[in-house]
C-alpha cells in the first residue's frame, strides 16, 4: 500500500480497507455480505444499512461518525478525518503497551501538528471563499511579509493593533 494509494482514497471506507490490507471479499465474507454490496457503500451507490453499520463500526473499532455521512453513505474521506482515524489508531497502540510508546508518542506529535495545518488551511480556504478586495490584499501582504522573512516585524504589527 503506497501513500498515493491511500490519498487516493475517496471514502473512510476504502481507507479502511486499504491500511488493514484486507479485501472487499475479506471483509465481506468475514462480515456476511457479498463485495458486491460492499463496493457499493465505499463508491456511495448505496447507503449503508444501520444492522451493517453497526457491524462495520465493531469490525473497524470506530464510532459510527468515522464511516457515515448523515444519510448513511460512506463518509468522503477528508485530510482532517484521515489524521484522526491514524490518531485514533496510534493511541490505540500506546493504550495496549505491548509496544515502545515512544515512536508513537513522535507519530502523535506530527499528527497533531498536521491537523492543526490542515485545519489552518480550511480557515484560509473559507476565508478566500469570500471575493473580498480587501481580504485578498490583507492576505496577500501579510504573506509577503512572512515569504521575506520579516516575521518578528509582523509579530510587532499584529501585536500593536
Amino acid at each position: 500500500m503506497n501513500e498515493s494509494t491511500i490519498l487516493n482514497s475517496k471514502t473512510t471506507l476504502e481507507y479502511l480497507v486499504l491500511i488493514n490490507k484486507k479485501s472487499y471479499s475479506q471483509i465481506g465474507r468475514e462480515l456476511g455480505i457479498t463485495p458486491q454490496q460492499f463496493s457499493d457503500w465505499i463508491k456511495k451507490r448505496r447507503p449503508i444499512p444501520q444492522e451493517r453499520l453497526k457491524a462495520l463500526c465493531e469490525y473497524f473499532g470506530l464510532e459510527s461518525h468515522y464511516l457515515v455521512d448523515e444519510r448513511n453513505f460512506a463518509r468522503s474521506l477528508n485530510p482532517i478525518t484521515k489524521i484522526d482515524i491514524e490518531t485514533l489508531l496510534v493511541k490505540r497502540v500506546i493504550e495496549k503497551g505491548e509496544e515502545d510508546p515512544i515512536p508513537y508518542q513522535e507519530k502523535l506529535t506530527k499528527l497533531e501538528r498536521e491537523r492543526a495545518k490542515q485545519v489552518r488551511l480550511g480557515r484560509l480556504a473559507s476565508i478566500l471563499h469570500q471575493e473580498s478586495d480587501q481580504i485578498d490584499h490583507v492576505i496577500d501582504t501579510f504573506l509577503d511579509q512572512l515569504e521575506s522573512g520579516n516575521i518578528e516585524r509582523l509579530k510587532r504589527l499584529l501585536t500593536e493593533s
